[in-house]
């Protein structure tokens, strides 16, 4: 596989950047006309609301619509020089890997496939097993006019494929995964370039645990609203939820009764019902939400909505109010993969920035206030991508996903560059 793709990166050179965003607008069309057997695969397979699936197809077509705009950045331009001139260009590593997460079986994929095909790179995408039939669907539609090798799905088992992020000829690695496992991959990576592997770029977007901050004086009702949604869409399972909520003291009364509201108004049912917003998650997830909701209530949480329900199948969507006390629980440091969430109450504005920031994960946070009281927390925010009065699942493909921290290395840059190496190119006077 890798040979076939190094052969495809000699034939994607062949083809000008304009060339390349022609073929991904002629795979977006593709991925349009099979929404609905995309849409289809991800409820059946990935248990992914078929609200939800709809959402991340109208995601991934919005990142395809907006890839010219974001690939204006890497088009060859003249840049200063004492003498002669020199031009900026930006080539392709050449083979990319993508190490895809359950979660996300259409959006990733087609980000990862996308950015790295405008760079001129080729792809070799592997995606979890659990949702291999989604993404296999979604990238055959994606690239079904590129060139024969650009990109190729793989299927091997977990180790077998893993052990492709340190073979010869893979020139950088993408990787949607949790921290766990983007730790594993870097300590494979570090065991071979100490028997002499060459070095390539490695770009994890790993695991949040993102706050929203609820200010006084916020617009409760939308506040109420983006917490529920923000929390609990996918059940959950977003690296980019807002897992902890944290609300100023003096705001608590007005919000608190908002967010139950909004949360019980949250439809749970089977992912194939129209109706539903929070469909159920994997019996090994569910066991660990249990273990977590308990742990949380013994230390002190009192649960203000949702519970445990019938654990036998499903968790409500739950929000446990937690005393000061009780932050050390793992529903509260940890990434809570599921429909259950932390509140704490915060005394003043600079305590819920500390609050926020007290975490190792840096992939975002949403704050709600008056606009200059929110900005003035957003600044002071440790996050790679911060909403202000607006949800933190805001679909805009300018408003990257990134990270710093446990959640990423490169912070909330467009992977259409990271995907792409600079390179400058001197012609002297005269020449």
């Amino acid at each position: 596989m890798i040979d076939v793709a190094r052969y495809a990166v000699q034939e994607l050179a062949r083809l000008d950047l304009d060339q390349r965003l022609d073929l991904i607008a002629a795979g977006a069309q593709a991925i349009a006309r099979e929404a609905q057997a995309i849409e289809d695969l991800a409820v059946a397979e990935a248990g992914q609301a078929r609200a939800f699936a709809r959402r991340e197809i109208g995601s991934a077509l919005d990142l395809l619509d907006a890839l010219p705009r974001l690939a204006d950045a890497i088009r060859p331009h003249e840049v200063p020089a004492r003498s002669g001139t020199t031009r900026l260009e930006y080539a392709p590593y050449g083979v990319v890997f993508g190490w895809h997460s359950a979660n996300s079986p259409i959006w990733v994929p087609t980000l990862i496939a996308a950015s790295a095909f405008a760079g001129g790179n080729a792809v070799l995408a592997r995606p979890s097993r659990r949702v291999g039939a989604t993404t296999a669907r979604v990238l055959e539609a994606l690239t079904y006019r590129w060139p024969l090798g650009a990109l190729q799905v793989v299927t091997a088992p977990p180790e077998e494929a893993e052990a492709m992020i340190t073979a010869p000829g893979i020139d950088a690695v993408v990787a949607h995964a949790s921290t766990a496992t983007c730790r594993r991959h870097m300590a494979r990576l570090a065991a071979a370039y100490a028997q002499g592997a060459t070095l390539r770029p490695y770009i994890p977007e790993a695991s949040g645990n993102d706050a929203m901050i609820v200010l006084d004086g916020a617009d409760m009702d939308r506040a109420a609203d983006a917490a529920a949604l923000g929390g609990f869409a996918n059940a959950g399972q977003l690296c980019m939820a807002a897992k902890r909520i944290i609300v100023e003291r003096s705001a608590r009364d007005e919000f608190v009764p908002r967010l139950i509201a909004s949360v019980q108004a949250l439809v749970t049912g089977p992912a194939d019902d129209e109706r539903t917003d929070v469909a159920p998650i994997s019996p090994h997830a569910l066991t660990r939400a249990v273990e977590d909701l308990d742990e949380a209530l013994a230390a002190g949480g009192k649960v203000i909505t949702g519970g445990h329900g019938d654990a036998e199948a499903a968790l409500p969507p739950t929000v446990v109010l937690l005393p000061g006390s009780a932050l050390g629980v793992r529903l509260w440091r940890d990434e809570s993969f599921a429909p259950l969430r932390g509140l704490a109450v915060a005394d003043d504005a600079r305590h819920a920035v500390a609050l926020a920031n007290d975490t190792p994960f840096g992939l975002g946070a949403a704050v709600f206030g008056p606009p200059e009281a929110a900005m003035n927390v957003a600044t002071a925010l440790r996050g790679a991508r911060i909403t202000v009065n607006e949800g933190p699942l805001y679909q805009d493909p300018h408003l990257v996903v990134g990270g710093i921290g446990d959640s990423g290395l490169s912070g909330a840059r467009p992977k259409v560059e990271q995907l792409v190496f600079a390179r400058r190119v001197h012609v002297a006077a005269g020449s």
